[in-house]
């Protein structure tokens, strides 16, 4: 009787003992809903799996992470349904890799924010992944796996998630004019306008590359409304200049320049892109620089030559834009107080801004594949019919038409003047025969 009240007593200890995993987790997290707590007595421990590439995942879930996320409502089986369809678990199926864990778990993620899969497929992020780019992140890189933030309070301060891949853009960031103003209470013009931030300027999901599209001015002056304005009140010709410089050039003062002059096709309005419809300009581009020195005005112009394609209506020119040269500068925006009024920085000959100058065609995810050009192909008669209207008066002058403006002028004033001198001849002649 004794041993048998020992036995008994021993085995109810170890059954409590294999109970308080649960009893803990109902005591001190209340918002899992019961089916998890059965995912989460194992999942809550140091498990880990072995991939087919030699790494160890996780599988360690931390509780008080997964109460926080607004996923918590549909608990463990809302996302891994593979386990509610009666498969074998723990599963023994071989995962290649980290990487290919995830990319099969973003289509998870798709059955739910089909609007958000949809402008994310259109982003140059879904561009990456595709061309099989491992770096390009997916949805669990930017919003973590079991701790998902509801979107109100998904604004962080510190860069993330955008800083884990763009640290340098961050840092330049965090030391502009819009950085400055978010770190000092997030609010410029007094309490009126929140100081973007990077998902304001570029969206959250459908993250455009900067070159696919004429968006950024437009994003600028969606809270600078009345730059337009502004300018216009000192600026000549204001619409040229916003159409051909970039809002950086003037105010990031101290980042490098350059003109881009850009393949432009007129009869679609958009950047060329490289395609099987493009094939002979792109072998053009590959073939034309056989020394790598840069494009000089005459490789511009043969290259420029008969780019029409299989007989398709085509009108493809150079579209020049003077812009900032890099990514990290262009987020280092200063004061306006500090922005570049000067004229003479760029109309003036040999001016700085000229001296480094692209000729670039778009990649198929929107990015720039540039090529290097000889500064003198905007100053050349050569490239009169290449670079089109870009065209800086003192700036990008081209010598050979201010000589044949100066005989036009001569000429235009020789027909009157020799009309009045060869009159004035023939009556004085005429008046001495009359004598």
């Amino acid at each position: 009787m004794k041993t048998g009240l020992t036995l008994g007593s021993l085995l109810l200890a170890i059954a409590l003992l294999g109970m308080a995993p649960a009893a803990s987790l109902a005591d001190h997290h209340e918002e899992v809903t019961n089916p998890d707590l059965k995912c989460l007595k194992c999942h809550s421990r140091n498990l880990k799996k072995t991939l087919e590439d030699g790494e160890k995942m996780s599988l360690k879930i931390e509780v008080a992470d997964f109460e926080k996320s607004v996923h918590r409502v549909i608990g463990c089986t809302g996302c891994h349904r593979d386990i509610v369809k009666g498969e074998k678990h723990p599963s023994r199926e071989p995962i290649a890799s980290r990487r290919a864990y995830s990319l099969k778990h973003n289509q998870t993620c798709s059955q739910c924010h089909e609007d958000h899969d949809a402008d994310f497929e259109k982003s140059i992020h879904a561009s990456l992944v595709r061309d099989g780019n491992d770096e390009a992140p997916l949805c669990s890189d930017c919003h973590t796996s079991h701790k998902i933030q509801p979107r109100t309070d998904f604004e962080p301060v510190n860069g993330e998630p955008c800083s884990k891949c763009h640290v340098d853009i961050n840092e330049a960031y965090a030391q502009s004019v819009h950085g400055g103003a978010r770190s000092e209470g997030n609010q410029i013009r007094g309490k009126f306008i929140k100081a973007p931030y990077c998902s304001d300027c570029h969206e959250a999901h459908e993250v455009l590359a900067v070159s696919s599209a004429d968006y950024l001015v437009e994003t600028c002056m969606s809270c600078h409304e009345v730059a337009k304005l502004a300018h216009e009140q000192w600026l000549p010709n204001a619409a040229m200049h916003m159409k051909s410089v970039g809002c950086a050039v003037c105010h990031a003062p101290e980042a490098e320049l350059r003109v881009n002059l850009q393949l432009f096709d007129r009869i679609k309005q958009a950047p060329v892109r490289r395609s099987e419809e493009n094939i002979t300009l792109q072998n053009k581009l590959a073939e034309i620089d056989p020394n790598g020195n840069g494009l000089d005005p005459v490789e511009l112009w043969k290259m420029m030559l008969n780019t029409d394609e299989g007989g398709q209506p085509s009108d493809i020119k150079l579209r020049g834009r003077l812009e900032v040269a890099n990514g990290v500068d262009a987020h280092r925006l200063a004061d306006h107080s500090e922005a570049i009024r000067s004229c003479e920085s760029c109309h003036q000959a040999n001016a700085e801004a000229f001296q480094n100058v692209t000729v670039s065609i778009n990649r198929p995810d929107g990015r720039k594949e540039s090529y290097k050009a000889d500064s003198k192909v905007l100053s050349s008669p050569i490239s009169v019919d290449s670079i089109g209207g870009f065209y800086a008066p003192g700036g990008t002058r081209i010598r050979w038409l201010d000589a044949l403006l100066v005989l036009a002028i001569v000429g235009g004033l020789a027909v009157p003047v020799g009309h009045f001198a060869l009159g004035k001849y023939l009556r004085r002649k005429n008046g001495n025969k009359s004598k």
